[in-house]
């Protein structure tokens, strides 16, 4: 199922990242498996963030684990209900483009390992075989997005520089200038600056 679903370029970085402890990625995979839903304890709304803050400040330190693969693991359990609230949207007949963009974003290091529990956690509480069956062709969907358009339309990398920020706008360096940088990072994941002379045009029309 793992192999049909997940896209060889996406799937052969499992188990490549290592970590100062004895563990590797799909070890720490299965322990995020393990606790991903610790957050129920507080009950079943944002779970997955409670559960995320519960394993950084406790079970971590119980287990020993080093910073990253702390992180690594509450980064999983942050995002493991991701694919399922992004393929409820989609059922709603909403455009989630914009939702889609930054998931990959955010994951893109991480979505192979958060397909592999987004399916795991629905084929240990799930008797639908059709709901499976979907979420597996919406994963399938939301890997065609990010090689088909993501790679090819978003721009990550800030098209303009703290610098040329404060030399366009004429302002001093001040925080001021990294909540601009923010702004037009989030106008480029969601698709709607693509170039430099677009970049410059949004900063100038800033009400400051």
């Amino acid at each position: 199922m793992i192999r049909s679903t997940i896209h060889k370029n996406i799937l052969k970085n499992l188990g490549k990242k290592t970590f100062l402890t004895e563990f590797n990625d799909i070890t720490l995979l299965k322990l995020s498996a393990f606790f991903h839903d610790v957050g129920k304890i507080k009950g079943i709304k944002k779970h997955e963030l409670i559960g995320a803050d519960i394993f950084e400040k406790s079970i971590s330190k119980e287990l020993s684990l080093g910073s990253r693969a702390t992180k690594f693991v509450s980064r999983l359990i942050k995002h493991h209900l991701d694919v399922v609230k992004l393929y409820f949207l989609r059922e709603e007949n909403k455009d989630i483009s914009e939702e889609i963009n930054f998931f990959w974003y955010e994951n893109r290091d991480i979505a192979g390992h958060i397909f592999v529990l987004t399916l795991a956690d629905i084929y240990g509480t799930s008797e639908d075989d059709q709901f499976l069956d979907k979420i597996r062709l919406f994963i399938i969907y939301l890997q065609e997005y990010y090689f088909d358009f993501y790679t090819k339309n978003i721009i990550e990398k800030p098209l303009l520089s703290g610098k040329e920020i404060m030399e366009i706008l004429n302002l001093p360096q001040s925080p001021l200038i990294g909540r601009i940088k923010q702004q037009l990072l989030k106008k480029q994941i969601k698709g709607e600056i693509k170039t430099k002379d677009q970049a410059v045009s949004f900063i100038r029309s800033l009400k400051l």
